[in-house]
């Protein structure tokens, strides 16, 4: 069976993607004792949904929200919608910015993670059995989850650009511009 490019880049998306919550995950283990939670989530959809056909891009965002609703507490499909919402959403935006930017990509990850964060805890919070937590503590993760993803997201992009470039055998952005 022969694979298309557009199922080859759905495996890295996924690839890539799947390290990224694995690598968040331990980070929140390791940050546990100290209270302190990693949200990194926008990550996973920011360069399928700038870069990438819309198809690739929303099924790729659509599995790995599953995946992160596996093991987190909230009802199961709640990721998965929320990621396919954002990533239609920076889908419709892209044509207006200047995509193959780096710098833009980072600032788009940065205000879709703070809308999912936002979502993500309005949808938590207003569900009758919903925890309480203090304000303080959804600031400060905030905060740190912003700082660590404007550190990482160059990182990350660029892991997601050479996986594509490595399942390709060519440079994958020679000319930075869009597939689709």
């Amino acid at each position: 069976m022969k694979l298309t490019d557009s199922q080859r880049r759905l495996i890295v998306i996924l690839a890539t993607g799947w390290v990224l919550l694995w690598l968040s995950r331990q980070a929140n283990h390791l940050l546990a004792p100290v209270g302190i939670s990693l949200w990194l989530t926008s990550l996973l959809i920011t360069l399928p949904a700038l870069r990438l056909n819309f198809r690739t891009g929303l099924v790729g965002s659509f599995v790995l929200g599953l995946a992160m609703d596996a093991w987190s507490p909230v009802p199961f499909g709640t990721h998965a919608i929320l990621l396919a919402f954002a990533h239609v959403v920076v889908f419709r935006i892209r044509n207006r910015i200047e995509t193959t930017e780096v710098t833009i990509a980072v600032i788009v990850a940065l205000i879709t993670n703070l809308a999912l964060f936002v979502a993500l805890t309005m949808l938590i919070l207003s569900h009758p059995g919903g925890v309480m937590v203090s304000s303080l503590r959804l600031l400060t993760d905030l905060v740190v989850s912003q700082i660590t993803l404007a550190l990482i997201a160059p990182w990350f992009f660029a892991l997601q650009e050479r996986g594509l470039e490595l399942i390709f055998r060519v440079p994958w952005l020679t000319a930075r511009t869009r597939i689709g």
